[in-house]
């Protein structure tokens, strides 16, 4: 764990970095959303058959897409978050326990708030 707070190098890196993430994610969640009003369209062109989803496919199916979705606006609004706390002095801090987080986990997950030692911490 390192306890030198982040060079401006550093946090430039990881501005970039969370801004490409926060694209990607945008843009996962932008696809899940068409995903879904696709599946709404079609189950609006045919009749529910019972029949021939015995097992609620298409109930499930929804349901995941829902879910990832839901998982992606958590991801999206975390990213948000660390961009616009990226030049603040807490960025980069464990909100546990108040040391560092570190240079290689942020760059592994740059809108992480806790050290790998609290994350792993019961």
């Amino acid at each position: 764990m390192s306890s030198a707070p982040l060079s401006d190098a550093e946090r430039a890196a990881l501005r970039e970095t969370l801004a490409v993430e926060r694209d990607a994610a945008l843009r996962r969640l932008s696809s899940l959303e068409r995903t879904f009003e696709q599946m709404v369209d079609a189950a609006d062109l045919e009749p529910p058959d019972d029949e021939h989803d015995p097992e609620g496919t298409t109930a499930y199916e929804r349901a995941q897409v829902t879910s990832l979705a839901a998982e992606a606006r958590v991801r999206l609004a975390a990213l948000d978050r660390a961009l616009t706390e990226i030049d603040d002095q807490t960025y980069g801090t464990c909100q546990r326990c108040s040391h560092p987080i570190g240079l290689p986990r942020l760059q592994a997950m740059p809108e992480t708030t806790r050290c790998v030692r609290c994350v792993t911490l019961p």
